[in-house]
């Protein structure tokens, strides 16, 4: 990448500042970096170029090393087996990608499978990025819950907008290994596990992330949808390195797909961010505190938000919950005693939550729980529908933004005068105004939109993206407080550097290309 840097230094009152200018050329140079593409109608003798391309994604898998890109072309690969991929790049900026070649849609379909197994099993890998892909309809034939995707013993894997639906399992799966892996801005739906030996509808989640016992590694969950699966949107019981849900949504789990019934054994959490069973078994020494925050969770089967017995406070920062058919918030931990011995404690960090109709939130007090500025303990603060623009949730099923963000809707977007507004705290995340709004969506004056710069409490794990600018440690947004995503090349952004050194006011950068 041929990046050109300018600094102005700027003397005021004996301080040193620096405007920070980026020019990136949209020259790009791969060395020794090989191109593969594989279509429906190909063949695996071929050499895999776009005149002659391979046939099958484990093809080209085998093929690529780490820097390839292997291009997946349009149309439907009518599966009659699963694919197992076992290959590795060799770090960040040298993946092995596996993407959707220009705007065409790859659909992997394994309805054919007649004998139970995942739809794409990726064991013993690092390295990996797939983006644009769908993978659906693999059957559960037996007692046994298979995947659609799993990911087994592997660290460092990206999914990025791939949707996985109407399956008899898990959507995407992730399985031991050293974490490190991101979802970003992908979609699990409607899939559910009716002949599971654990009961009817118990294993069918949108998400998981369980078992990591390795590695120090997030796993980060961002701008994904999860919906009527027969279990969970997302689920990380069992699970020993920390996981961050962002700027996520949750709806209608727990219910079988397309319809208000409730599976006999689906368990109908939005989300699920912990815990190890009760009693509970495989507890780690170090157990990890969990970060969930700008989601949204609604219309769930059971709770919103589920603390699941976690042995230690998770953080609850921004969230929304509404109408959920439990508590809109769930907050029941564990003090754990070791072996099987616990006693049941109230656990979590809960800044700037939101809840409207049903229950607002239950455990939710005692010596484990930190709770300030939520709506449910804020004085002289009511939730009601004028405090929102609508509570009509039209468009959350729409599809994705070009980009691949989540689209635009009203609803439980907070409406202009609604005592919800700078009623928060700064957690060190974006906001507009005064102080943080309450709940997942900061509400924004569209005739005047300033950003504060995150306060010096800022945790060090929410700050740093790097890449090949050496912008070491910044979190970048758009003005309306989102992070930039990763893939959007030949476009204008202003850009919002949020950075401990940094004082509150206004900061661009203006750049036609940004990368991760």
């Amino acid at each position: 990448m041929t990046t050109k840097k300018r600094f102005r230094s700027i003397i005021r009152d004996g301080r040193l500042y620096r405007r920070l200018i980026l020019l990136c050329m949209s020259t790009v140079n791969f060395i020794s970096a090989e191109t593969y593409f594989v279509a429906p109608d190909g063949d695996n003798v071929n050499p895999g170029s776009i005149e002659e391309p391979f046939a099958s994604l484990k093809k080209g898998g085998d093929e690529a090393t780490a820097g390839d890109t292997v291009y997946i072309r349009g149309g439907t690969y009518a599966m009659s087996s699963g694919i197992s991929i076992r290959k590795s790049g060799s770090s960040d900026t040298k993946r092995i990608y596996f993407r959707a070649y220009r705007n065409e849609q790859p659909v992997f379909d394994f309805a054919g499978i007649k004998t139970q197994t995942n739809g794409v099993t990726i064991s013993n890998s690092e390295w990996l990025h797939f983006k644009g892909l769908e993978f659906c309809n693999v059957p559960q034939l037996t007692g046994a819950t298979p995947n659609c995707v799993l990911v087994d013993h592997s660290g460092h894997i990206t999914f990025e907008q791939c949707e996985f639906h109407h399956n008899g399992g898990t959507g995407l799966f992730f399985a031991y290994g050293t974490g490190g892996h991101l979802v970003l801005n992908c979609d699990s739906h409607d899939n559910y596990d009716p002949l599971s030996s654990q009961g009817d509808g118990q294993n069918a989640d949108g998400f998981g992330v369980h078992y990591q016992t390795a590695g120090t590694d997030t796993t980060i969950v961002r701008g994904c949808r999860g919906w009527w699966n027969s279990d969970d949107g997302i689920d990380c019981i069992h699970q020993n390195t920390a996981v961050i849900f962002e700027n996520s949504w949750f709806w209608l789990n727990g219910y079988k797909p397309g319809s208000m019934d409730r599976p006999l054994a689906g368990n109908g959490q939005g989300v699920k961010a912990g815990g190890y069973d009760l009693p509970p078994n495989r507890v780690p020494e170090m157990v990890p505190q969990n970060i969930v925050r700008n989601c949204v969770s609604f219309l769930n089967g059971d709770r919103g938000f589920n603390a699941n017995y976690h042995p230690v406070a998770c953080y609850w920062y921004n969230n929304t919950a509404f109408n959920n058919r439990g508590a809109n918030f769930f907050m029941q931990g564990i003090t754990y005693s070791g072996g099987s011995d616990y006693t049941r404690t109230n656990r979590g960090i809960l800044r700037n939550n939101l809840a409207f109709k049903g229950t607002d939130i239950t455990n939710g007090t005692g010596s484990g729980v930190d709770a300030a500025n939520n709506s449910w303990d804020l004085p002289g603060v009511k939730v009601s529908a004028d405090d929102f623009v609508s509570i009509d949730t039209a468009g959350v099923f729409d599809p994705r933004k070009e980009d691949g963000s989540l689209p635009d809707v009203k609803f439980l977007k907070l409406a202009a005068g609604s005592d919800l507004i700078d009623k928060g705290v700064d957690v060190g995340l974006p906001f507009s105004g005064n102080t943080p709004d309450l709940g997942a969506f900061e509400y924004q004056d569209p005739s005047s939109i300033t950003i504060a710069a995150p306060s010096r409490k800022t945790p060090p794990s929410m700050m740093g993206l790097s890449g090949e600018f050496d912008h070491t440690g910044y979190v970048i947004y758009d003005l309306s407080g989102r992070m930039i995503p990763s893939d959007n090349m030949g476009k204008i952004y202003h850009f919002f550097i949020s950075d401990r050194r940094t004082p509150d006011g206004s900061h661009y950068i203006s750049t036609n290309l940004y990368m991760r």
